[in-house]
């Protein structure tokens, strides 16, 4: 087994662990149908068929098996006419979804914001949504989410996400209570496997924001103080119905930054398996704090590419830094 192929069974293996835990103490249908796949795949890595299509019984390309490690049949599987279908849906997909995102540099009422979205491949499974609100008067609401898996399966399930947050936003619930509303919904509504991780925020002119963390990677913030995480996670959407969520305040001063993003960038590993991680992240952040929001955003890429040192990404990468202006 390469370095590259442990360390995929490394992640997948502590996954697993936190899987197990979950299912032991709630064995709901769609945690129990995915630790099976999880232990499927680490059964076929233990055997050596990992990366093996059940259809041809041939190789997978790396970079298919390193987008989703639980695929089990190859592209090539399909016919010409199929794949050209597919191409097509692919292309008509990712115009649909692009059109679905904010601007990507936005200003209001003392704020200013700039995101970053670079899916893998033509769609994605992160998402970013600004909702406008429709009064003087009345807070914005920002989403960063991610998907469990990519491609056109992870983009349906963003673009339900989407629709979601939209339509709860419009309401007064707390931002607790909408989260909570958010993953009942979504988890009515979607595949016992599917869950989704998201930040959502809610921005009010005085410089206060609102956080609900739905098992999302902690945002970082930059005050006064450094840099640091922001704490505070309920597990991601569409795993337990009931699942409960909590809502933290924040009073960001002029000049102080949140920064959310998505694992691609952090978990951006190099072939022996190193990961990018929230210290050099941290650290991206510490020294380009005072550029705009775009900048810091480029600051960041330039980071990750960086350490990747020519090497190519794994997964969508998506970033989004909010500044209160002065």
């Amino acid at each position: 087994m390469s370095a590259a192929d442990g360390a995929v069974r490394e992640r997948l293996a502590a996954r697993r662990s936190e899987l197990a835990a979950l299912v032991a103490e709630r064995p709901e249908e769609r945690l129990v149908e995915l630790l099976r796949k999880v232990d499927s795949t680490l059964d076929a890595m233990t055997a050596g068929d990992w990366g093996i299509c059940t259809v041809c019984h041939e190789p997978m390309t790396g970079e298919r098996i390193a987008r989703d490690p639980l695929v089990s049949v190859c592209l090539e599987c399909l016919s010409v006419d199929e794949r050209r279908s597919l191409e097509r849906d692919l292309e008509a997909a990712a115009r649909v979804q692009r059109a679905l995102l904010p601007p990507a540099t936005f200003a209001w009422d003392g704020w200013e914001m700039a995101f970053l979205w670079e899916p893998l491949g033509p769609v994605s499974g992160d998402h970013v949504d600004l909702v406008r609100p429709r009064t003087d008067g009345e807070p914005l609401h920002l989403l960063l989410g991610d998907v469990v898996g990519k491609g056109v399966a992870a983009s349906l399930l963003q673009s339900h996400l989407h629709a979601l947050f939209r339509a709860l936003s419009q309401s007064e619930l707390p931002m607790c209570e909408l989260v909570a509303r958010a993953n009942r919904l979504f988890h009515e509504a979607t595949a016992a496997s599917s869950y989704a991780t998201l930040v959502a925020a809610r921005l009010h002119d005085d410089g206060r924001v609102e956080l609900a963390n739905a098992g999302h990677p902690r945002p970082l913030l930059a005050d006064l103080r450094g840099v640091r995480p922001v704490e505070g996670a309920g597990l991601p959407l569409g795993l337990f119905a009931g699942a409960e969520y909590e809502a933290h305040e924040l009073l960001l001063q002029p000049g102080e930054m949140l920064l959310l993003y998505t694992d691609g960038w952090t978990e951006a590993s190099r072939p022996d398996g190193e990961e990018l991680g929230i210290g050099r992240a941290a650290a991206a952040l510490r020294r380009s704090r005072e550029l705009s929001p775009a900048e810091v955003l480029a600051a960041c890429r330039e980071e990750m590419e960086g350490f990747l040192a020519g090497g190519r990404r794994a997964d969508d990468v998506t970033l989004l830094a909010l500044r209160r202006r002065g």
